[in-house]
């Protein structure tokens, strides 16, 4: 504890958040009514998906003891793996332990040092910390700016003859709340002999028969090198995962160190992710959808935003705005989270509203109300 350095660094970083009004802390009390969270079907509630959790628990216990290659089969690991899988339309699937550790695991898994990334310019954290750890040559561009990304692409190809290139990007972004023009960028990766990575996170669940993803509703699904997804949104569980080609996935569980040696998602959260899949993939699934898309209508038909999904920013511009309008809100019973830098760039902080096929009429009419009467400064 000599160190001074240390706290001394701390202390001026808290410092500079506070002064940018982007210091954050664990909230102490929650609203009744919540527009925060991404259980988009409201299925971590769903009875038949805490049943399948309780009962992996009562039969396997509380965790999976050890990563996979330690600890030996699991048959709830297996089984998802298999229905992901056919979900995804791909030959399989790899489970990792959470949505975030499965990029830091894939991507320095498929590109190195002599290798490109072209990654759209606000992707989320994860996608960057992977590409970070993978030591590959870095370029961004915006997920509308296909001109750029052309350019991009041909500048590697003729910089780097040699090496691979990996396109990454998000179907359904996860705090613009707006669609790639996935066709387009599936042309221009193909035309070079890149790779794609599609991050559904935000889609899986909601678009595409089935709920299979944006991919799977425009038919793209087999141009699609790596479809990443979590269990943590729309399937109400927890983890992430790789669904992809037969070799692919054998290269990954050889090669992604945080499958590798990272503890195992627990057999409980795979059951419950697997219950939660049977329901997306049924009639009650698409009802649910059916119910979130009705909530998605009402929604943009009485509050003005271009979005068609359930992800709704509200822009105040500065930090201090965002938060002063998300402190207003929980004032009046309603949890929706003021999105600051660094999560977004400077100058873009926003409020972040997520629809669910759990709100009410009732509820969505009072939180368009108090957003059309939001004193922002």
């Amino acid at each position: 504890m000599n160190s001074p350095a240390f706290l001394s660094d701390i202390q001026s970083r808290k410092t500079a958040r506070h002064h940018d009004h982007r210091h954050r802390a664990l909230p102490t009390s929650s609203n009744p009514i919540s527009f925060a969270d991404n259980d988009y079907l409201f299925l971590s509630c769903h009875p038949a998906v805490i049943h399948a959790a309780r009962q992996a628990l009562a039969e396997y216990g509380a965790g999976a003891r050890a990563a996979r290659l330690l600890a030996g089969p699991c048959p709830e690991h297996q089984k998802l793996e298999s229905a992901l899988a056919s979900w995804k339309g791909t030959e399989r699937a790899l489970l990792f332990a959470s949505g975030y550790l499965t990029p830091l695991g894939v991507i320095p898994a498929l590109v190195g040092s002599g290798d490109t990334i072209l990654m759209e310019r606000n992707a989320h954290a994860c996608l960057f910390d992977g590409a970070k750890l993978s030591d590959a040559r870095l370029r961004l561009f915006s997920r509308h700016d296909l001109t750029t990304l052309k350019k991009s692409l041909d500048a590697t190809l003729a910089l780097k003859p040699k090496g691979k290139i990996l396109v990454v990007v998000e179907s359904l972004h996860s705090m613009d709340g707006d669609i790639a023009p996935l066709p387009e960028i599936i042309r221009l990766k193909s035309e070079a002999g890149a790779w794609l990575l599609l991050d559904e996170a935000h889609a899986g669940g909601i678009f595409g028969e089935q709920g299979a993803g944006l991919a799977s509703e425009l038919g793209l699904t087999s141009s699609v090198d790596l479809q990443m997804g979590t269990l943590g949104k729309s399937l109400g569980s927890s983890g992430g995962f790789i669904a992809s080609r037969d070799t692919i996935i054998d290269h990954l569980l050889n090669e992604a160190r945080t499958f590798l040696f990272g503890t195992a998602l627990p057999p409980s959260a795979a059951a419950s992710a697997q219950a939660a899949l049977s329901i997306v993939r049924s009639a009650e699934g698409d009802q649910l959808r059916q119910k979130l898309k009705q909530n998605i209508r009402h929604f943009v038909s009485s509050y003005p935003s271009p979005q068609s999904g359930p992800i709704h920013p509200i822009h105040c511009g500065s930090n201090s705005s965002a938060a002063s309008a998300s402190q207003h809100l929980q004032e009046l019973g309603l949890n929706v989270p003021a999105i600051r830098t660094p999560t977004v760039p400077a100058g873009t902080a926003r409020l972040r509203l997520s629809l669910s096929a759990r709100h009410t009429q009732d509820e969505l009419a009072k939180v368009i109300h108090a957003l059309k009467n939001l004193p922002l400064s």
